[in-house]
């Protein structure tokens, strides 16, 4: 496993998968792949994801608002890599982000394993009634992924 990507979103689940990771790059002395993938859509129902941060706000603040907050995830990610002896590769994407994952994965020959973890921040009620980015990944990649729990 020469090549791990881990998409990162914050949440706790984020953070048990950056852990395993690390475990697995010191093994395997590992390069890691972290991404952040801004969904800055507005949802149309309460229960779909994206990150609305004032209905009065431009696109130009919402847009930067999810920069800011992507970069300060890639950072803190990063973080747990720095004593690995790998390379640490960030990469902030925009787009929904089951899709704009699978398009990275596809696009990347490289990547060895895929680790995730089993609910992001928009977790809860919207993977029952809408499924999880991670069950979308899981189901459309042909690379090895790592769920963690």
């Amino acid at each position: 496993m020469k090549r791990v990507l881990i998409p990162v979103d914050g949440s706790e689940y984020s953070m048990r998968a950056l852990e395993k990771a690390k475990e697995i790059a010191l093994a395997f002395e590992s390069d890691i792949v972290l991404i952040n993938v801004k969904d800055i859509r507005f949802p149309l129902y309460p229960y779909e994801p994206g990150n609305v941060i004032d209905m009065g706000a431009t696109i130009d603040q919402l847009a930067e608002t999810a920069s800011k907050n992507a970069q300060r995830i890639l950072d803190d990610a990063a973080q747990v890599f720095e004593d690995i002896p790998g390379d640490v590769e960030t990469f902030e994407l925009d787009g929904e982000p089951g899709n704009r994952i699978i398009k990275f994965i596809e696009e990347d020959p490289d990547i060895d394993l895929v680790i995730m973890g089993s609910l992001g921040v928009n977790g809860g009620l919207q993977s029952f009634l809408l499924g999880s980015v991670t069950n979308k990944v899981l189901h459309h990649v042909d690379r090895a992924v790592l769920v963690v729990k």
